[in-house]
């Protein structure tokens, strides 16, 4: 049986993989949930019994006496829109679906293996490439898979205890319009012939692709003080993620058509390496489940994440576009100065049977997003989330089903973000919402 688990397993980590790389990712927007536990809006930590607790609290994966699997895929379309003075734009609305496996694996004294493979951190947004903050941002993908196991130790009938390690690959493709001010800093050193420099245009564009590799970890612990009564903490530490890529460029409008008629010095806009730092924030939660209602579940989280980790982003180049010369090196700077904040989830299930269950759930975020900083690759803000789902389970096969509804508080742009290099009109707002449709099959051995 153990062998042909882990057959089944290899089968399903192999697709699981390919495809989140293949099709990006979503907003960051809990993509990792199963269905399961995005039916009850996140709210899992204190509960028992639950196969995608490999990745909330694997600790409590020790009340799972068989060998388990889960693996199911979640789609998330995305809504935002930008209102200025100065006109209106939309993100271009693409569902965005994305993958996920939970496995437990029950050993001999007391002991169990569990098994994560999902994208806790992982956002798209696309911006049509002529809109109006397009030299801020026109396309940004953020993507960061976990591999995360765990060695769970069921020290007595009350407490549990996990550890493991998390290895996270992640992939990075930012692209943007290259401001005005820095083609007129190199361009007008070398007039072009019959073109004003008032008539440079706008829609050159810089893209860059980065790939990194980091390594956490995570403990946490699961305790029943009563049988009605369970009581839960996870944590997962930072991650430093260093993104080594390439930064290209793209020339077009006039240039691209007239470089043998008017001389442009392409030279200027030459490709070559880049890189940034990126830190995972750490996480740290807690969870409470009772029981005390018939065939009625109540859960309770408070998630805490220390996205004070996200203060700048640099991204360094070893050949910047239109420098005083083409090999000279620089670096871009976006102050961001995000905070740590707090995540408040509550669960209800209802067994209406030996067969099926009825979920539903509600969340509260608080954004981390500096007010100040806000700008168009990751308007985040403050939202609600309300959740529905169910569940079927019957001999050894298990399917489940959740809808979640995400509303996103309406918010300003940035009013520091603009530097001599941009030219961020500061009078946008944004609002939007997201709509998560979740499914997932599960296989008790």
């Amino acid at each position: 049986m153990v062998k042909r688990f882990f057959t089944i397993f290899l089968s399903l980590f192999l697709f699981l993989s390919l495809h989140s790389v293949l099709h990006a990712g979503a907003f960051q927007l809990y993509s990792e949930s199963s269905a399961e536990a995005l039916s009850l809006s996140g709210s899992v930590i204190g509960r028992e019994g639950m196969l995608s607790n490999a990745w909330y609290n694997p600790a409590s994966t020790s009340t799972i006496e068989k060998p388990g699997m889960m693996a199911g895929v979640s789609g998330l379309l995305l809504r935002m829109d930008y209102n200025s003075d100065l006109g209106s734009d939309s993100l271009q609305k693409r569902l965005r679906p994305t993958g996920f496996f939970y496995g437990i694996l029950p050993l001999d004294h007391g002991l169990n293996l569990s098994l994560s493979i999902n994208a806790p951190y992982g956002m798209i947004t696309e911006w049509d490439n002529d809109w109006i903050e397009s030299t801020l941002a026109t396309y940004t993908n953020l993507r960061c898979i976990y591999f995360t196991p765990n060695l769970v130790w069921k020290a007595n009938d009350e407490l549990s205890f996990a550890a493991g390690f998390n290895l996270v690959y992640g992939t990075a493709r930012i692209a943007r319009n290259i401001p005005n001010a820095e083609q007129l800093a190199q361009l007008t050193q070398e007039p072009v012939p019959g073109i004003p420099a008032y008539n440079i245009p706008t829609n050159n564009k810089i893209y860059l692709s980065a790939d990194a590799i980091g390594i956490g970890y995570t403990l946490s612990t699961f305790y029943q003080p009563h049988e009605d009564w369970n009581v839960g903490i996870a944590y997962q530490s930072r991650v430093r993620m260093r993104f080594d890529g390439d930064a290209k460029y793209r020339h077009t409008g006039v240039y691209e058509s007239n470089y043998a008629a008017f001389g442009v010095p392409p030279r200027y806009v030459r490709g070559g390496s880049g890189d940034t730092d990126i830190v995972l924030p750490s996480s740290l939660g807690f969870g409470i489940a009772n029981k005390s209602f018939e065939k009625l579940t109540l859960s309770f989280d408070a998630v805490w994440t220390e996205w004070s980790t996200y203060d700048r982003l640099t991204i360094n180049l070893n050949r910047m576009p239109y420098a005083t010369s083409p090999r000279s090196k620089g670096y871009t700077s976006k102050k961001k100065g995000w905070d740590d904040v707090w995540s408040f989830r509550f669960g209800v299930s209802y067994d209406l049977n030996e067969n099926w269950v009825l979920r539903c759930g509600f969340m509260h975020d608080k954004s981390p997003d500096n007010s100040k900083y806000r700008t168009p690759e990751m308007p985040d803000s403050d939202r609600n989330m309300v959740s529905l789902g169910l569940g079927y389970m019957k001999d050894n096969w298990g399917l489940d089903f959740a809808y979640s509804y995400l509303k996103l508080r309406d918010s300003k742009a940035g009013r520091l973000v603009a530097d001599a290099s941009d030219n961020f009109r500061n009078s946008g707002k944004f609002s939007g919402d997201l709509h998560i449709v979740s499914a997932a099959v599960k296989y008790m051995f």
